[in-house]
């Protein structure tokens, strides 16, 4: 039996049945990151992208995700955040290998949406920063989240996932240097409907949630808060920010979960204005 049978074995034993966040909480839990992704290129930026990261005794750790949307606020997910002590996070910005110094940035506060809940809706933050981020355009800046229109995204839309996620469909021991790499991961699929989402496993999915699938590729753990990102004529665009998937990340049969930048657009532009 190959490997993609017993992953689709495994999907159907362990994934049909629960539901995992995409991220790399400290204090011992479960980390996530992209499956089926490649090395951003040597030279080559994604300068909106940041690495969120906590102080633990053996130094800074990252855990999740996070996009610039402003010089001092960052746009993640709230289960990223719920519970942690804020002053042990940190964001760091300008890097394409988490070995890289980068710029970084103490997180003062963060703000989760009031209607937040776990693996239901609502899985966004805002992320206070100090110093706030020196935007150059080139390895540090911000992305656009809203639309003039607040287009829905519906699918078939081509987009791209960026972070520093965990490459297999699962973590496997003693292999964290082949499991979890250092280099910024980027990695291409396309949205499917809502209806498509939830006749693949994912019932509970709302309009306020974005789904993308692709053959074993996908977000996991590592990846949460991180940005879901499409081409416009004005440039990238944000469109969804990683939540959460089955147990066994990157089986087409499992599509991924991202929060619905459009929906909470108002709400974001309120937190940078506060």
């Amino acid at each position: 039996m190959g490997l993609p049978e017993l992953l689709f074995i495994g999907a159907l034993t362990l994934g049909c049945v629960f539901a995992r966040l995409n991220s790399r909480q400290p204090s011992g839990y479960t980390p996530h990151r992209i499956v089926g992704g490649a090395d951003v290129p040597p030279g080559e930026h994604v300068p909106y992208q940041v690495s969120l990261q906590y102080k633990a005794r053996a130094g800074q750790m990252h855990f999740c995700g996070g996009s610039i949307v402003a010089p001092n606020r960052i746009l993640t997910a709230a289960h990223c955040c719920q519970g942690l002590n804020v002053s042990r996070m940190s964001v760091v910005a300008g890097i394409r290998g988490l070995n890289e110094r980068g710029s970084r940035s103490q997180v003062l506060t963060y703000t989760i949406h009031p209607k937040y809940q776990e693996l239901v809706t609502s899985d966004l933050a805002v992320l206070s920063i100090d110093p706030a981020l020196k935007l150059n355009n080139v390895s540090i800046t911000s992305i656009e989240y809203q639309s003039k229109k607040k287009e829905f995204v519906g699918g078939g839309v081509p987009v791209t996932l960026t972070g520093w996620g965990l490459r297999l469909p699962v973590p496997f021991p003693f292999l964290d240097e082949v499991n979890y790499p250092n280099v910024l991961q980027r990695m291409s699929y396309h949205t499917i409907s809502n209806t498509e989402c939830k006749n693949a496993g994912m019932e509970s999915v709302t309009d306020t949630e974005i789904c993308a699938r692709g053959p074993f590729r996908g977000a996991c753990s590592g990846d949460s808060g991180g940005p879901l990102v499409m081409q416009t004529e004005n440039g990238p665009r944000q469109v969804g920010i990683v939540s959460y998937g089955l147990v066994v990340c990157g089986l087409y049969i499992s599509p991924d979960v991202y929060t619905r930048v459009s929906t909470f657009s108002e709400w974001i532009g309120s937190q940078l204005e506060s």
